[in-house]
């Protein structure tokens, strides 16, 4: 059974958006934008040295005998050179110097399963998703075994916040109407174990992202993974890297129970991690039962033994996956002889 991330409708939303964010420029640095704060230094203007100044939500900022000039979208040389033609209309050759002090709007929001979750200030344009994640402190043992990017949430860095937290709490998202579940990718953000992925991604890929919500597999197989997580991050991304939730293994095993699934777990490992089959089991009629993505379970056949000798691959497990272990029947007798003699006392006689 696929993942989400494997699906077409994910690789085709993978392929576009690392081939928009591929082409759309090779600078290394990002134009300025709403929330930033800019120093602006013009000598000879006393109203203009070392002035600091932050730029509105509209991407605006308001100069004393400049006025109201656009700054969002212009990089500090760009800026600086509207900011001169300005003053060009009351001196001659005026000298601009602009430097952006704090950069609000290049800010990305790393929520779910890393060391350090929040608000990362991205410092050039080839920052990649998994720098940022680097950033963050890097993923945590029970991260799951793929990333969830929702490209460049609307609004500023207050929104970015307000998004971020909802999402890490499993909270909605306030200002958001309820959208229902679009396709397979949002019914899978929807029913994930983990709190992360709990939130409506579908809400706020429609209401406040400017692209599709797309996952990016990690160790298991995927072609191109690498490619997807080394393409650049943008202001105001959301990247959620969700927990990779409980496998529950039942049966004849030694240790029973629900096991942390964590990046990169396997079906023999989840066996293993429940202390490995005992002797009247059957490994070779294990199964493993999972949800479809539509709400009903598949049942699906595993041979422990072939998949130990390495004739048969084994399987990685998701969230909320159950594997049991059955007995033989062939094994089940001796066994429950066995442990009839080993415990219950024999009686001694004397003579």
């Amino acid at each position: 059974m696929p993942s989400v991330a494997t699906s077409e409708v994910n690789l085709e939303r993978l392929k576009a958006l690392w081939e928009k964010r591929s082409k759309a420029t090779d600078s290394t640095d990002y134009p300025i934008g709403p929330g930033d704060v800019i120093e602006i230094t013009a000598p000879g203007v006393d109203d203009l040295k070392e002035r600091t100044v932050r730029v509105s939500g509209n991407g605006e900022v308001e100069l004393p005998l400049i006025g109201i000039v656009q700054a969002s979208g212009e990089t500090e040389s760009g800026f600086r050179d509207r900011l001169k033609a300005a003053l060009g209309k009351y001196m001659y050759d005026p000298q601009v110097d602009v430097f952006v002090k704090e950069y609000h709007s290049r800010q990305v929001a790393v929520v779910g399963a890393v060391r350090n979750p929040g608000l990362v200030v991205l410092t050039g344009a080839g920052e990649s998703i998994l720098d940022v994640i680097t950033q963050a402190g890097g993923m945590s043992p029970e991260a799951a075994d793929e990333i969830v990017v929702l490209p460049e949430v609307k609004g500023d860095r207050g929104k970015l916040q307000e998004i971020a937290t909802a999402i890490a709490e499993s909270k909605p998202v306030a200002g958001a109407d309820a959208h229902p579940a679009k396709d397979s990718m949002d019914h899978h953000a929807a029913n994930s174990s983990s709190a992360p992925a709990v939130v409506d991604v579908a809400t706020v890929e429609q209401d406040m992202s400017n692209g599709s919500a797309v996952v990016i597999q990690l160790k298991t197989a995927m072609t191109g993974a690498r490619k997807y997580v080394n393409m650049p991050a943008s202001p105001g991304d959301i990247i959620v890297v969700p927990g990779g939730g409980n496998v529950m293994v039942t049966g004849w095993v030694y240790k029973a129970g629900y096991f942390q699934v964590g990046s990169g777990l396997s079906v023999l490992g989840a066996v293993g991690a429940a202390g490995g089959a005992m002797y009247a089991a059957d490994p070779s009629q294990a199964t493993l039962i999972r949800n479809d993505g539509t709400g009903n379970k598949v049942s699906i056949p595993v041979n422990l033994d072939k998949i130990a000798k390495g004739e048969e691959p084994d399987i990685p497990v998701r969230a909320n996956d159950v594997i049991d272990v059955p007995f033989s029947d062939v094994k089940i007798l001796p066994y429950v002889a066995y442990n009839l003699l080993t415990r219950v006392p024999v009686p001694g006689y004397s003579f």
